[in-house]
């Protein structure tokens, strides 16, 4: 039973540091939004991996159907996580912009009236 906390310790660990890693890359644009959220799926669904196939092999042995059953939740934990993450949100990049419009005075507000 120690033995599995700390291996679940260390899971978690190494899932917080990928999913960060996963954001980093991300926002800096290096990867796509399709890598990202498998690769935070994946994470997500590895941190749960100990504790899943200990469960497992308590309650159903140590053979085929124990280890079938872990894999079928882990996955099951994978798919979940993929289909909530939010499929829109759009990279942020600094923006170096300069304003079209000039500084001599305030713009006034666009009229609603079609006149």
């Amino acid at each position: 039973m120690m033995e599995t906390f700390l291996i679940q310790l260390v899971a978690a660990a190494f899932g917080a540091v990928s999913t960060a890693g996963a954001d980093w890359a991300y926002n800096a644009a290096r990867i796509s939004r399709r890598v990202h959220s498998l690769w935070v799926a994946a994470s997500i669904a590895l941190i749960s991996l100990p504790v899943t196939a200990w469960a497992a092999t308590v309650f159903l042995g140590p053979g085929f159907l124990g280890r079938m059953v872990a894999a079928i939740i882990v996955g099951a934990i994978f798919l979940g996580v993929h289909r909530n993450l939010p499929q829109s949100r759009p990279v942020r990049k600094p923006s170096r912009e300069i304003s079209q419009h000039s500084s001599a005075g305030p713009i006034p507000p666009a009229s609603s009236l079609n006149g």
